[in-house]
């Protein structure tokens, strides 16, 4: 069987815009709930949001990126694509490692977009390789 890391690169960018929405969302409220809870203590809470939203606005730029010039220049676009997705999992790591305290729902978030973006650079790098031949399917 053959796959077709064109078509597997193009579905993920297609899924993480339909997931895009909750995860900024909730993301953005997340962080401000943090800044104004008066229980927990975030010593780091401005670089925290700083990591946060410029995660959130590299992601919105990369789908709209992808769905603005595949048309035209695919190799290019997937290859910012897969830089950008190499920032997003390095804001993630820092999400899970260095950030502290955070909350359940971080976790579960962080790890399915860790998830995600790992699986885009991999079709997005195999896409990429001089080795690959489009399958052709007729």
């Amino acid at each position: 069987m053959k796959a077709d890391p064109e078509l597997m690169f193009e579905c993920l960018i297609y899924i993480n815009a339909y997931y895009y929405p909750v995860y900024a969302v909730s993301e953005a409220v997340m962080t401000l709930a943090k800044y104004l809870s008066e229980k927990k203590d975030t010593p780091n809470l401005g670089q925290d949001a700083i990591v946060c939203f410029a995660r959130i606005f590299v992601d919105l730029f990369k789908i709209l990126l992808f769905n603005r010039f595949k048309e035209t220049c695919r190799k290019t676009v997937t290859f910012l694509n897969v830089l950008m997705a190499a920032f997003i999992i390095v804001t993630v790591l820092y999400t899970l490692m260095i950030q502290y305290p955070t909350l359940k729902l971080e976790n579960v978030l962080a790890s399915l977009s860790i998830l995600m973006n790992v699986t885009e650079i991999f079709f997005g790098l195999w896409f990429l390789m001089p080795c690959y031949k489009k399958v052709e399917y007729f």
